[in-house]
């Protein structure tokens, strides 16, 4: 599995990017984060990886948590969408090498009925320049944001969508959840599918002990880039002072 990796100073800090995307998602996180040991992976079968199979969630988690242990470990680990279902089956799978867990966007709960038929009828389309754009445009992209996720996604093989989609629809393990003994916010966007923002927060509330919640106001799925200084400043709050962010609102 291939990575980036920036050297600095403090302890390791882990971006795992979403399903549609690859590690360059990250571009405006990694440089407000120097003072870490900052490492962004490409999963199988996404961006420089993408000469490799997908094989699954927890051999993902795997692979991440051997790249952690070559900077000595333990990380910080941050993901998002298709991320946060890695970093909980890394946190679960592997504990010792997480030492907190800050997730974006996070399916937890199943999709409901209606986001399950739009996801297959989007994959049927999966090859094509117009599903990517209008994505793009759901999740709040514009500009080069927008067309960087169109190429990259256009680079996934479709058998990979599929394989993550069965995986993803089935929904979060409990035991995964109940085994989570980290530090853990989880964090929605207000405007995201309310599988997200109501029953995956629910569902994280009742199987994660002690786990921290919130809403990110105004916010779709892809939040970290359509509005860096919101997502930077949660992210900063969690790692230096472990609290919910001035700016995020309160989930109930």
């Amino acid at each position: 599995m291939n990575h980036l990796e920036f050297d600095g100073p403090g302890s390791t800090l882990v971006f795992l990017h979403g399903g549609n995307v690859a590690g360059w998602m990250w571009g405006q996180q990694v440089p407000a984060f120097a003072d870490h040991h900052v490492l962004v992976p490409d999963y199988p079968g996404f961006g420089a990886s993408n000469d490799e199979p997908w094989v699954s969630i927890a051999a993902t988690a795997d692979a991440v948590a051997e790249l952690i242990a070559t900077t000595g470990g333990p990380a910080h680990v941050v993901g998002l969408s298709l991320g946060s279902s890695v970093a909980l089956d890394l946190a679960a799978r592997h504990p010792e090498q997480v030492s907190s867990l800050f997730l974006a966007s996070a399916q937890v709960a199943p999709p409901l009925r209606r986001d399950m038929i739009a996801a297959r009828v989007l994959l049927a389309f999966w090859n094509q320049r117009g599903f990517w754009t209008t994505l793009a445009r759901s999740y709040g992209l514009t500009g080069e944001d927008a067309e960087l996720f169109v190429s990259t996604g256009l680079g996934i093989r479709r058998e990979t969508a599929v394989s993550i989609y069965n995986e993803v629809s089935r929904g979060v393990p409990a035991a995964v959840l109940a085994a989570i003994t980290v530090p853990t916010l989880v964090v929605a966007g207000e405007k995201d599918s309310s599988a997200i923002t109501d029953a995956s927060l629910a569902a994280v509330r009742r199987g994660i002990p002690g786990v921290m919640t919130a809403i990110a106001p105004g916010m779709h799925h892809q939040w970290n880039i359509e509005n860096v200084e919101l997502f930077n400043s949660s992210l900063r709050g969690w790692l230096d002072r472990r609290e919910v962010a001035e700016g995020l609102g309160a989930s109930i």
